[in-house]
C-alpha cells in the first residue's frame, strides 16, 4: 500500500502524486489518460489504459496430457483470461481436435486463429450478456430436470434417459464455469464491478450457489450410473419410500434457491430448522437390500444422493442469509 498526503493548488484542487514504480510498470506518463471511478464502497480506483490489454496469457501443451490440457485452459477460462494461447513445438490433428472440444464446452471460446506451432482462443463471452441471476435460474432449471429424470430411470431401469441425464450435466457444467470466470474477471478487473453493478462480494455468493447446484447435478449423475449397475428393478415398496424422500430433498433445494433469490432471510431460516430434525433413512435402505441384495449398492447409492443433494441445500439457504445481509461501506 501507498500512502501519499493530499495537496492543494491555489485554486483549491486536490493533488495526490503517483507511485513512480506503479507508473513505470504500466507505461503511465505525462500525458497519459487514467480513469477514475468511484466505487460503491467510496473508495476510487485508479486505472491506466493498457490495464485491460494485459489480459491474455500462454499455456505451454508440450508434454501435456489431453486431460491436463484441458484441466489447464479451464483453469486459464476461470481466471479471467480474454485470449488463451496454447503454445507448442508441433500441434498434431488430434490434438488441435482435443482444443476445439475444450473451447466448445465453455461459454463464449472460440478459436481466433491457428499455425503449426499455436493455437489462439478467444473468449468472446460478454459478463454483461450473461446476468447472472438469470445463469443461476437456468443451472436450477436444468438441475431440476435432471433429477426428475433420474429417479424415473432409477425406477423403471431406463438406460436410455439414464444416459440422456449424465448428458445433460454437461451443460450444467458450462454455465457454472462461466459463473466461475464471470467471478474471476470481477477480481481481476476492478472496473468490471462497476459496469456490471453487482459488487465482488455479492457475486462471490452466486459463484457459490453455482457450485452448490453444480454438485446437486452431478448427484443425479451418479444415481443414473446406479441405474445402469441395477440388476433388477427396484421393488415398489422401496420406490414409494425413494420418491418421498427425493420430494423432501428437492424441496429443501426449491426453497432454499427462492430464499436466495428474495433476498429472504426468514424463509432461509425456515429452511434450515430442517437441519435439526434428521430422518431415519438408513433402515428402510437396508431392509430393500436385504430384500435385494444383488442391488445393494445402487439403492444405497441411490438413497445416499437424496440425503447429499438436500445438504447441499441447506449450504445454498445459509448462503441466502449471508447475501440477504447489507454490505458494509469498505474498500
Amino acid at each position: 500500500m501507498y500512502q501519499r498526503r493530499v495537496q492543494v493548488t491555489g485554486g483549491g484542487t486536490y493533488l495526490v502524486t503517483l507511485p513512480k514504480e506503479w507508473a513505470t510498470e504500466l507505461g503511465v506518463e505525462q500525458g497519459s489518460t487514467l480513469s477514475l471511478v468511484i466505487t460503491r464502497s467510496g473508495g476510487l480506483l485508479l486505472l491506466p489504459p493498457a490495464m485491460r490489454e494485459r489480459n491474455r496469457c500462454q499455456i505451454v501443451m508440450d508434454g501435456k496430457t489431453s486431460v491436463q490440457l484441458l484441466r489447464d485452459i479451464i483453469a486459464h477460462y476461470i481466471a479471467g483470461y480474454e485470449v488463451i494461447e496454447v503454445v507448442g513445438r508441433r500441434i498434431r490433428p488430434e490434438e488441435r481436435r482435443t482444443i476445439r472440444e475444450i473451447a466448445q464446452s465453455l461459454v463464449g471460446m472460440e478459436i481466433l486463429g491457428e499455425t503449426q506451432s499455436a493455437v489462439t482462443l478467444g473468449c468472446v463471452a460478454n459478463v454483461r450478456d450473461f446476468p447472472v441471476d438469470g445463469t443461476i435460474r437456468r443451472i436450477y432449471s436444468i438441475t431440476e430436470a435432471m433429477w426428475e429424470d433420474a429417479l424415473q430411470a432409477f425406477l423403471s431401469r431406463d438406460e436410455e434417459l439414464a444416459q440422456d441425464v449424465v448428458e445433460r450435466d454437461g451443460d450444467v457444467d458450462r454455465l457454472a464455469l462461466l459463473v466461475a470466470r464471470q467471478f474471476g474477471l470481477l477480481l481481476r478487473d476492478l472496473l468490471l464491478e462497476e459496469e456490471v453493478g453487482r459488487a465482488r462480494q455479492e457475486f462471490w455468493h452466486y459463484q457459490s450457489v453455482s457450485d452448490q447446484l453444480e454438485r446437486v447435478a452431478d448427484h443425479a449423475v451418479k444415481v443414473c450410473r446406479a441405474a445402469l449397475a441395477l440388476v433388477s428393478s427396484p421393488l415398489p415398496t422401496f420406490g414409494d419410500r425413494l420418491r418421498e424422500l427425493a420430494q423432501v430433498s428437492r424441496g429443501v433445494i426449491a426453497e432454499a434457491i427462492r430464499a436466495f433469490a428474495e433476498r429472504d432471510p426468514a424463509r432461509a431460516n425456515a429452511v434450515l430448522e430442517g437441519k435439526e430434525r434428521p430422518e431415519e433413512v438408513w433402515p428402510w435402505v437396508q431392509a430393500a437390500a436385504r430384500d435385494q441384495p444383488e442391488n445393494a449398492l445402487p439403492l444405497s447409492i441411490a438413497a445416499d444422493s437424496l440425503l447429499r443433494i438436500r445438504e447441499h441445500g441447506y449450504n445454498i439457504a445459509e448462503t441466502a442469509l449471508d447475501i440477504s445481509v447489507p454490505s458494509p461501506h469498505y474498500i
